[in-house]
């Protein structure tokens, strides 16, 4: 018998891999978080705690638990500022690590987001999961990510025998779920960057859902898997297909953001910096097809569509 923890187990991601995790034979799933699923999933042992590393030390060594599957971050299920204060997901992260070393669990899966690679003018078509993180000027959930990639690489360097799967994610929508990403598709306006039009990525949250428990179930991957739909969109494509109406603005007019009301208030606030919206960050999906046999079932016009429907 498997026994595998999910954090953040009132998401509804957390929800849908549980899910599907406590369909597999041999398999027991706990899901932890600060809320109950609305439903609780089938099967699934569901634990409403304060999520602190002490509290997760004692239920991994309780339960015995073999895999933690982390999907415990705020800000990409419901739209939270640009600027969040605080290092929160960070420091979630942090214990979680602390606490799977002490009970000695050997295998971590780990949500994260296809943007941290940065968008830059000498980036590859398509972003392998070798490339360089993002080294620039960033805030928010993004920095969060970044911050939290960086910390694993330190802590698999210090801890070599344990296995961690970094799962990164493109922006996710779908069954009423809008990442802070795709929300801004959904704007109108939405703010875009006069004579750019950049490639973009996003993915259903079904499809993410299947791709972490496949990188769950796999357990002899390790390291970073991109996870996104195909084919990539123009930006200007993606704000139309969510609804939204893309507003054409020369580089000074985001500039000005914190000198004029009115320009604030017109471009509102970014999920992430400029660059994204002048640069392509496309991640290569390619290895989770072939190691993890992931490829996703919803393309993303389609996903895109069911937010503009979610809007009427």
């Amino acid at each position: 018998m498997t026994t595998v923890l999910v954090t953040g187990i009132g998401s509804v991601l957390g929800s849908l891999v549980a899910g599907i995790l406590a369909t597999q034979p041999h398999m027991r799933v706990i899901g932890a978080g600060r809320v109950a699923p609305e439903p609780t999933p089938a099967d699934v042992e569901v634990r409403v705690c304060d999520m602190n590393g002490e509290t997760l030390l004692t239920m991994m060594r309780t339960a015995r638990v073999d895999t933690v599957v982390h999907l415990d971050m705020s800000g990409e299920e419901e739209a939270l500022p640009y600027e969040i204060p605080g290092r929160g997901n960070v420091y979630r992260a942090i214990e979680v690590l602390g606490a799977c070393r002490a009970a000695d669990v050997k295998r971590i899966v780990m949500r994260s987001s296809t943007l941290v690679y940065g968008a830059r003018p000498d980036a590859p078509v398509f972003l392998p999961e070798t490339a360089p993180l993002s080294g620039g000027a960033l805030a928010g959930l993004l920095q969060d990510y970044i911050e939290i990639e960086r910390l694993v690489a330190d802590f698999k360097a210090r801890h070599p025998d344990m296995r961690i799967i970094m799962v990164r994610c493109a922006p996710v929508a779908g069954s009423g779920v809008r990442s802070p990403v795709v929300q801004f598709f959904s704007r109108r306006p939405a703010p875009v960057l006069a004579g750019f039009d950049p490639r973009v990525q996003v993915l259903h949250i079904h499809d993410a859902a299947v791709a972490l428990a496949l990188a769950t179930l796999y357990d002899q991957v390790d390291g970073a898997f991109n996870i996104a739909a195909h084919p990539p969109l123009l930006l200007s494509q993606a704000i139309l297909l969510a609804g939204g109406q893309p507003l054409p603005l020369p580089a000074f007019a985001f500039q000005a953001v914190s000198l004029l009301e009115s320009v604030r208030s017109l471009i509102g606030a970014l999920p992430f910096p400029i660059e994204y919206l002048q640069y392509a960050c496309v991640g290569d999906a390619r290895r989770a097809a072939r190691e993890l046999h992931w490829e996703p079932q919803r393309q993303p016009d389609e996903t895109l569509r069911e937010i503009a429907t979610d809007r009427t």
